[in-house]
């Protein structure tokens, strides 16, 4: 194995603890679920009529409430396949990996941005926390000069 520099070792731990954070957000779309739905009806009029005249229960069958769990597990599949075929990359030298992680970066940024002002339940804002705090670390560990050095080289 290649002798890598600490920014990309980092890099590479910094990925991994996405990925965990981002099971922990999966989960908690799970055991939350209802919470969540009351959260995105506050902004829907139909969704407010249906909670109004029938409760959560028929809000929760409605066909106008999104699928939130299978979203979340098939975003976080897809996810996880990009951050492990992305590390690799990287750790193989390939420059446009880093382009293509600060990119993903930079989304994730903004993904958890909304996760923080849109009044999720309390769980939710803690793991957008985590998650912008790791996006910016990333996009700063790749863009370190012994990371530029690193893939340069290789």
């Amino acid at each position: 194995m290649r002798d890598l520099p600490g920014s990309i070792t980092h890099a590479l731990r910094n990925l991994l603890a996405l990925v965990v954070v981002s099971a922990a957000a999966v989960l908690l779309t799970w055991l939350q679920h209802d919470e969540i739905i009351r959260s995105w009806a506050k902004g829907n009029s139909s969704a407010q009529e249906i909670l109004t005249s029938g409760g959560l229960a028929a809000l929760r069958e409605s066909a106008i409430v999104p699928k939130f769990v299978p979203l979340a597990i098939v975003s976080f599949v897809v996810f996880l396949v990009l951050v492990v075929v992305l590390g690799a990359f990287l750790v193989d030298g390939h420059g446009w990996s880093r382009l293509v992680l600060t990119g993903t970066s930079i989304f994730g940024l903004l993904v958890s941005f909304i996760g923080l002002t849109h009044g999720l339940p309390p769980a939710f804002v803690i793991v957008s926390a985590l998650f912008f705090v790791l996006c910016l670390s990333l996009v700063l560990l790749l863009w370190r000069k012994d990371t530029s050095t690193y893939l340069r080289v290789h």
